[in-house]
């Protein structure tokens, strides 16, 4: 037995879980950032393109659900 919690919480399932849980997000939050930056950049260079500001839109909106899903997914690891 450790002297410290984390250092048990490998062999649980629900750690393993929310550990996933939390890749899984991380690695979403990255790729919409990529795309959002892509998109940013796009308008940019043509700041008369309708769609792009759109897309910005979307994106944003899916990095803030994205964001509060893995701030709640943390919160229950800690």
């Amino acid at each position: 037995m450790s002297m410290y919690f984390y250092d048990d919480t490998d062999d649980w399932p629900e750690y393993k879980i929310i550990k996933d849980e939390i890749h899984r997000l991380e690695m979403a939050h990255l790729k919409i950032s990529e795309e959002l930056q892509e998109a940013e950049s796009a308008l940019i260079s043509n700041p008369a393109k309708e769609n792009a500001k759109a897309k910005i839109d979307g994106l944003q909106k899916k990095l803030q659900e994205i964001e509060k899903k893995l701030n709640e997914s943390l919160s229950m690891y800690r």
